[in-house]
């Protein structure tokens, strides 16, 4: 298009117009008279609306923003706004009503026309007439010319230029030099490539290849092109630029999905200008809905901020709220954009009347439009970044496709350059900043984006195939090789399998003597039978003398503990029993009982047999109430549980089974380790079909009194020697009265040893009997701590089935609980172990379900904290109902190592024998008192920390978490300085200075714990805050850090310094908003800190200030004014900053009492 020079598209408009034109050429007088007679406080707004029926409330949306800007004083109060609305893109039309509002309206300001033509001629007419237009829907690059179009504005967000400088942007980003173009053919002219090829011709980025396509083909006509091989041969990081909305893309995206060119080696970027949908592609209602989704998938989507969902939606609200009007989703994207261009321009005349102090400073338009030059404000499109050619610079949001959702993954945001780098060139007066939010999110092995071309090239030249050739006759010997070797290692796997290198010789097997021993459970022993709850069975398990004698055997030499059981009949293992049981021979693990072996099929007995533990279990430990347990045990105790349980589902075991207490064992040297996995699961698969069964009570009766009559028959010899022997020897000694004596002692006493024996074999008797009880009772302890699914089978069938892993997590929890808290689960039910079983069994809604309760702090040791929420969450986690909700073994690990951690030093073996020796020397008071402290000192370190650095830093430092660098998009950094303190510093103590900044800091320090601020750091006087980081705030952060200012000042005006009473002090306060990176500096003694050109500018706010003033920015004094006009600011006027130039800085004077935003809009509504 030639400069200065209409489109051939529009000559017959020119002659169209011509009478219309000659009529005012014959009377300018007429006209030079209406538009001097314009009224001075009333702006003619002029709306030339586009003839669409879908966006049809224009004039209520213009109506909405005036009084918008009232109500937020944004205005003058001798400001008022005339809309006048005529038609426009009908034929022409606009152009015919711009020339009538503006010759016989006086129109002082041009909002529209929506289409591209009409804004061409009307935007050209606007220069003449010294007019400001707004463009909020066109888009067009042409526009941007201000040699033609120098009283043009735009907050449109389909500026193909910035979308060209964002997708730039994105490509250095990945460091892409060489692309592929993907372009319509026809009906394309809003989109134009022209800008897009400059920017990458300029930065030597590569077009190896471009495909021009109708953008009406469907995909199979698409395909059938061929032009899809040639995009496959020459490029892999694709530009699809098919239309203005996603959906132009559809049937090229599915024809790329259907050539398989949808792997992770191509990246397809859409650039997405408009918004015509309020749905995605992959979610319209046809019958290509799945494959649209699949299409989509792992694409690369680039739009404006600006179309967010919760701008949309908080604008739709408030629109209807206001009007009452319900819009569609195409119109109320056209709606925000004319609020914003009608904000853009209050704040232009604003800022215009209070700079040259004329109310009819709107008449002139190229200074208001050079007030809409290189500014920006928060609109309800978000932020709206004017550039120096007061078109709107958008910030991008980079999207990534998956399983049709959209994730953000490269921030594009946008920013103004320095004016050294505008003035080289115009074009770079603005840029985008990438910053990545996800990494790792591609679908490749790695989840790093690919390159742009193949290893290889795209012709394969640049790799050498010499070795392929060789690794091709390698590889064809190891095809043979490899099966015949591996064939050769299943069958000796299999003779390995079937050797069974854990079965022991019954002859092997010495059974130890029961009686006297006192390994086994300490706690289950002798429990009161007419106890009718689990508190009762402690109490008196507490006191008990009598001990459940552990089944103890030897073989080889080796000490083991043994479980036996009667065999029905031969018994034979099928393959995945074998394989099982070789794998947990050979298993091996510091947590896991060794297992030793099994005797089958001798002697009618099955004997397993495994590694004895001298200390018995863990329930032995934690409920005798003689022996106290420190907390460092418990979490020995409760991390090795977690240890050998990690091991076992990381193992070719796979999972426990039946993991409760009473399988926790606990070795000569305090460690524990899980026992009885595998072979519990076998057992019970062979008492299920009836294979072997136990061995009752009586059985054991029987077979010790058939023991004990056995060894009197092989010393009955001696017996009835000796008889014999006594009856000859009577017979000498005659019938004398000495004999007779005699002969009746010796059987008085052979009648009270056979009393005694009769009395001791019937208590033994009795002991077996009980001992059988206890082990039932125990058992049903045991499954207590099983899952409700276990439980649920047990009950049902008898048997028990086989387990998994999910189970063995709620198991888990159960153990942890008793380790932590020393209590047995459902202990305040006061419900036998029987009925708690078919509660738990029965459960089968959210409120019939049981879990244990945690003890409140009184139930627990007043020595003892009580633990962390995480920790018990994660146990609440694993007894979820519902077997795949439950937390896997890695993450309860983690949470355990990280919330559970060991006061003492050296091994449980040296802490145990300091226990001892300090029980046995009544120290036990000394060490709670040194417990006590450190645990104080700890506290008060915690506290140190949290004061040096933000609290979620610190917790993250103390956790082990890095901490990354992180960009606040949206902080206010605030700097103060003490008038006068170097000279009173000069003439004082320095004792006196540390106690005069001690009192001023800490009466700051005071203020700002009542605000959502925190103190960066303070250096001698000066004292620097920042709000919004590390946690932000939206914008309230300006709220905060003016609120902190004036109380600052306030507290300052009234502080008497104690060494000088009669001193005034007096404060310079500066305060900035804008964006920062913050992060953790230094391993030694590390500092969070503040870094970016908001800081600079912040602490040159505080030394180009008044004493007792405050000064501010303009960004902090828009966002006050914007948000928070109670604030009262005033404006200081120009000053020069270091390094800035000129800047208009204001002074935050005080507050006053104003009402919300919100409540003030609906109090417009009634009126």
């Amino acid at each position: 298009m030639a400069r200065g020079k209409f489109p051939a598209g529009i000559s017959s408009l020119s002659f169209a117009l011509l009478r219309f034109f000659c009529f005012f050429l014959v009377c300018p007088s007429r006209i030079s008279c209406e538009t001097g007679g314009a009224k001075s406080n009333v702006i003619k707004v002029a709306h030339l609306q586009p003839n669409n029926p879908n966006i049809i409330n224009e004039p209520q949306v213009l109506e909405m923003c005036y009084h918008d800007m009232k109500e937020r004083r944004i205005l003058p109060d001798q400001i008022n706004f005339q809309v006048i609305t005529m038609e426009s893109c009908n034929r022409l039309s606009g152009v015919e009503h711009g020339a009538f509002l503006h010759y016989l309206r006086n129109a002082s300001v041009y909002f529209g026309p929506g289409c591209n033509n009409e804004m061409n001629v009307i935007g050209r007419l606007a220069s003449r007439w010294n007019v400001p237009i707004i463009a909020h829907l066109s888009g067009d690059d042409a526009l941007s010319d201000r040699t033609i179009f120098d009283t043009l504005g735009s907050v449109a967000l389909t500026s193909a230029t910035e979308m060209a400088r964002a997708t730039l942007t994105l490509l250095q980003l990945y460091g892409w030099k060489q692309i592929g173009l993907v372009k319509a053919s026809i009906n394309f002219e809003r989109l134009s490539l022209h800008s897009l090829k400059n920017f990458l011709k300029d930065s030597q980025i590569e077009i190896n290849v471009e495909i021009e396509l109708d953008p009406y083909m469907t995909a199979d006509e698409i395909i059938a092109t061929g032009k899809l091989k040639l995009l496959r041969n020459r490029a892999r990081i694709i530009i699809v630029e098919m239309g203005m909305d996603l959906h132009s893309s559809r049937n090229f995206m599915i024809a790329a999905h259907r050539s398989h060119m949808k792997t992770n080696d191509y990246v397809y970027l859409i650039p997405w200008l408009a918004h015509m949908h309020d749905h995605y592609p992959w979610e319209a209602t046809n019958i290509e809905k799945q494959e649209t989704k699949a299409a989509f998938d792992d694409t690369i989507v680039i739009t404006a901020h600006g179309y967010d969902k919760k701008f949309i939606e908080e604008f739709e609200h408030r629109f209807n709220k206001v009007t009452g009007i319900i819009s569609s989703y195409y119109a109320t994207l056209s709606y925000m954009s004319l609020y914003d261009a009608l904000f853009l321009y209050g704040l232009a005349v604003r800022d215009a009347v209070e700079e040259s102090r004329n109310q009819n400073i709107f008449l002139d338009g190229r200074y208001i439009w050079k007030k809409m030059t290189a500014r920006q404000f928060i609109g309800v499109t978000g932020q709206v970044l004017m550039n120096n050619k007061a078109i709107r610079v958008p910030s991008y949001a980079t999207y990534h496709v998956k399983n049709g959702t959209m994730r953000i993954v490269v921030e594009l945001t946008a920013r103004l350059s320095d004016k050294h780098k505008c003035a080289l060139s115009e074009n770079d007066c603005s840029e985008h900043v990438a910053h990545e939010t996800m990494s790792h999110y591609w679908g490749s092995y790695d989840g790093y984006m690919p390159s742009d071309m193949p290893k290889c090239g795209f012709d394969g030249n640049l790799c050498d195939y010499t070795n392929i050739y060789i690794t091709i006759g390698v590889l064809a010997f190891l095809a043979v090789s490899i099966p015949l070797g591996y064939l050769l290692y299943v069958k000796e796997k299999e003779r390995m399998l079937y050797d069974m290198t854990w079965r022991i010789p019954r002859e092997q097997i010495r059974l130890l003597e029961e009686r006297g021993m006192k390994s086994g459970s300490l706690h289950s022993k002798t429990l009161s039978h007419d106890s009718s709850s689990l508190g009762g069975s402690l109490g008196s398990a507490a006191k008990a003398n009598a001990r459940l004698s552990a089944k103890q055997a030897m073989s080889n030499g080796v000490k083991c503990a043994y479980k036996r059981y009667s065999q029905m009949r031969s018994l034979s293992f099928n393959k995945n029993e074998l394989s099982r049981l070789k794998e947990l021979k050979l298993t091996e693990n510091e947590n896991l009982n060794k297992f030793y072996g099994i005797s089958f099929n001798q002697q009618n007995e099955f004997i397993v047999l495994w590694l004895l533990c001298q200390r018995g279990s863990l329930e032995d430990i934690l409920f005798n109430e003689e022996l106290k347990i420190s907390r460092n045990f418990q979490v020995s105790f409760a991390k090795d549980v977690v240890k050998g349980l990690f091991f076992l589902h990381s193992s070719n075991l796979r999972y426990h089974g039946f993991l409760c207490l009473q399988n926790c064992l606990v070795d000569s040297n305090w460690n524990v380790k899980l026992t009885n996995f595998v072979t519990e699961e076998i057992i019970g698969d062979k008492l299920r079909h009836n294979e072997m069964k136990h061995i009752s009570a009586s059985e054991l009766i029987k077979e010790k009194k058939a023991k004990e009559a056995a060894k009197k028959m092989k010393n009955g010899g001696g017996g009835t020697a000796k008889g014999t022997a006594a009856d000859a020897e009577g017979a000498d000694e005659d019938d004398s009265e000495a004999a007779g004596a005699k002969r009746r002692k010796r059987q008085a006493a052979a009648e009270r040893k056979r009393m005694e024996h009769s009395e001791s074999e019937s208590r033994t008797d009795e002991e077996e009997m009980a001992n059988e009880r206890m082990r039932d009772r125990t058992n049903i302890k045991r499954y207590m701590q099983q899952a409700p699914e276990i439980i649920r089978e047990f009950i049902s069938t008898k048997n028990l089935p086989q387990g998994c892993q999910a189970a063995d997590m709620y198991s888990l929890g159960m153990v942890l609980y008793q380790i932590l808290f020393k209590l047995e689960p459902f202990y305040e039910r006061n419900l036998p172990p029987s009925k708690i079983l078919q509660k738990i069994a029965l459960a089968s809604e959210d409120d019939q379900i049981i879990r244990p309760s945690f003890p409140n702090q009184q139930q627990i040791a007043a020595s003892e904290e009580a633990y962390n929420l995480q920790l018990l969450s994660a146990l609440e986690a694993c007894w979820l109902e519902l077997p795949e909700m439950r937390p896997n073994i890695k993450r309860v690990k983690a949470i355990v190592n990280a919330n559970l951690k060991s006061t003492g030093s050296g091994s449980l073996v040296d802490q145990m024998m300091k226990m001892m020796e300090d029980y046995t020397t009544n120290l036990e008071q000394l060490v709670k008192e040194r417990t006590v402290l450190l645990e104080e000192a700890q506290q008060q370190a915690d506290r140190l920390l949290k004061n040096m650095l933000p609290a979620s830093v610190a917790d993250d430092l103390k956790a082990g978490r890095s901490v990354p660098p992180l960009l606040y998009l949206g902080a206010t950094v605030l700097f103060s300085d003490i008038r006068g303190f170097t000279r009173m510093a000069s003439s004082s103590t320095p004792l006196q200075v540390v106690n005069f900044l001690n009192d001023l800091f800490s009466g700051f320090d005071a203020i700002i714990a009542k605000h959502d601020a925190y103190k960066v750091e303070t250096i001698g006087d000066a004292y620097m805050i920042v709000s919004g980081v590390p946690r932000e705030n939206g914008n309230s952060h300006v709220q905060h850090i003016g609120d902190i200012a004036l109380k600052m000042r306030s507290f300052v005006t009234n502080f008497k310094v104690t060494h000088r009473p009669d001193d005034i002090m007096m404060v310079r306060i500066g305060f900035h908003s804008g964006s920062v990176a913050a992060g953790v500096v230094g391993l030694a003694a590390p500092r969070y800190c503040l870094f970016g050109d908001t800081v600079n500018m912040a602490s040159r706010m505080e030394s180009s200030g008044v004493a007792n003033k405050i000064q501010i920015s303009e960004s902090s004094s828009n966002l006050l004014k914007c948000f928070y006009h109670h604030f009262i600011v005033m404006e200081r006027g120009k000053i020069d900053i270091k390094g800035k130039g000129e800047c208009t800085t204001f002074f935050l004077e005080g507050k006053e009492q104003t009402v919300p935003l919100m409540s003030n809009i609906g109090a417009a509504r009634k009126k």
